[in-house]
């Protein structure tokens, strides 16, 4: 999915890879803040398709700040999901892990910078829920307030990375990338 999101990086809907913008990560963090604000305000106000909606826009734009820290910008929904779950899970594949564990006094923040597969799950069923209430017709979803919840945690952890991040890990991950790229060009 990735690979093939880079190939498609000339149009609207691919994977750009950029250099790292923390302008940029933080003014997705404020996206981030706003919808949950706004979230909660639409909950108080009995709108539930809303709140789901905003729910997931504030986990959504976290998660592009993740993105824009490490130098890729995505427009893809899936992809941009697709990018945390390659890169940031708990089980950070094993090529990746080597390459980090190379830098032997930084191993301790290997732990910092990952995230549970839990909070990976949140996103996509906050993402199907938000796709049933804004694409459906119902105005009601009984999961709403699981998907509240989720979204403040997933803020609140994609925060807690992005602060984490080291300048030597993002490089890692901007050599992987670059490398995926290459096997789009063949």
């Amino acid at each position: 999915m990735i690979v093939n999101a880079i190939k498609r990086s000339k149009d609207e809907r691919g994977l750009r890879t950029s250099k790292p913008n923390n302008n940029l990560s933080k003014g997705h963090l404020g996206k981030a803040d706003h919808n949950l604000i706004v979230m909660t305000d639409l909950s108080k106000l009995g709108h539930e398709d809303w709140t789901v909606i905003t729910a997931y826009y504030a986990m959504y734009h976290s998660a592009l700040a993740l993105l824009a820290k490490i130098g890729l910008e995505s427009k893809d929904h899936a992809t941009t999901a697709a990018i945390l779950e390659y890169f940031f899970r708990e089980q950070i594949s094993k090529e990746m892990m080597g390459k980090f564990n190379q830098l032997k006094e930084k191993k301790d923040k290997i732990e910092d910078v990952t995230i549970k597969e839990k909070y990976i799950d949140y996103l996509w069923k906050a993402k199907r829920a938000r796709e049933t209430v804004q694409y459906g017709v119902p105005i009601s979803y009984k999961e709403k307030d699981v998907i509240v919840n989720n979204a403040r945690e997933f803020v609140s952890k994609i925060k807690l990375v992005i602060s984490q991040l080291e300048d030597e890990f993002i490089e890692v991950i901007d050599k992987e990338i670059r490398e995926l790229a290459d096997t789009t060009l063949t």
